[in-house]
C-alpha cells in the first residue's frame, strides 16, 4: 500500500486540531489517564490478535516493518474497535530509512504521536514508545510524558554495528526519565542487559512471537506421543 504521509499528517492535524487535542513541544500529547503504567501479560501484533489468551491483559504492539504499518492505516477505525477490546497498543513505530536526515526522522516521530493521540481520543489505551530520532526530538519526545512513566522498546537486540552508540543512548534515555517500568518486545543483548539491571529499573522481556511460536511449534512436535509398537517393544518384560 503506497500511502502520502503528508496529506495523511495533514488530515490528522486538522482532526486533533478540531477537537482540541492538547499539544507539548510540538506533539500532540495522549492523556495522562491513557496512558498505560502495568507490564501486560502477553504482547502480541495485531495479525495475531486473535491469539491473545486473555485480551484485557494482552497489549497490541506496533513494531513491524513500514509495509504492514501502512497497511494498518487502511482499516484504522476498523482496528481501534478491536484494540478497544484488549489492555491496549504500543506507540506507532514508524521508521527513518537509513541515511534519511534529521528532520525526516522528525517528520516519523510526529507522525507516530499524532497516530498515538488519534487512537487515544478514540479510547484506546497507550504504551508509550522508548523511540527517539533526531538531536531535536531525542529528549523533547520523551518529555511528552510525566516523570516515571512506563515505556516500552522494541528491540534493544538490532543495529549490531552501533552497540556503543545505542549504550550510551539507553543510558541517557534511563537518566532522563526515570521509568517506572520498561517492557522489551524482542531480543535483549547482554550490553544492554547490563546497563537496566546497573540502572534500577523494573523491566521485562517479551519475546516476539515469530520466536515463541516456532519454541511452541518445536515443543509440540517433541512432545508428541511415540506410537503404541515402539512403546510396547521397549516395556520391560
Amino acid at each position: 500500500m503506497k500511502l502520502d504521509k503528508y496529506t495523511l499528517i495533514a488530515e490528522l492535524e486538522n482532526f486533533l486540531t478540531k477537537h482540541k487535542v492538547a499539544m507539548k513541544n510540538g506533539f500532540y500529547v495522549v492523556p495522562s489517564e491513557k496512558l498505560i503504567r502495568e507490564f501486560p501479560g502477553q504482547i502480541l501484533p495485531h495479525p495475531n490478535h486473535n491469539k491473545a489468551k486473555n485480551p484485557a491483559k494482552t497489549l497490541i504492539c506496533n513494531f513491524s516493518n513500514d509495509e504492514i504499518l501502512y497497511a494498518s492505516l487502511k482499516e484504522i477505525d476498523e482496528r481501534i474497535d478491536i484494540w478497544a477490546t484488549f489492555m491496549g497498543i504500543s506507540g506507532f513505530d514508524f521508521s527513518a530509512r537509513k541515511g534519511d536526515d534529521e528532520k525526516n526522522q522528525d517528520l516519523y516521530l510526529y507522525l507516530n504521536k499524532m497516530l498515538d493521540a488519534y487512537v487515544a481520543f478514540h479510547g484506546v489505551r497507550i504504551f508509550p514508545n522508548f523511540r527517539t530520532g533526531g538531536k531535536t526530538t531525542s529528549m523533547n519526545i520523551l518529555n511528552l510524558y510525566p516523570p516515571h512513566s512506563w515505556f516500552i522498546a522494541g528491540t534493544l537486540g538490532c543495529a549490531n554495528g552501533h552497540i556503543f552508540e545505542n549504550e550510551v543512548l539507553l543510558k541517557q534515555k534511563l537518566l532522563f526519565t526515570r521509568p517506572a517500568g520498561l517492557a522489551i518486545y524482542g531480543i535483549l543483548r547482554d550490553e544492554y542487559k547490563t546497563i537496566l539491571d546497573e540502572s534500577g529499573v523494573q523491566y521485562r522481556v517479551y519475546r516476539d512471537f515469530q520466536n515463541t511460536s516456532r519454541e511452541d511449534s518445536q515443543k509440540r512436535r517433541m512432545s508428541e506421543t511415540i506410537p503404541a509398537s515402539k512403546i510396547s517393544a521397549s516395556m520391560p518384560l
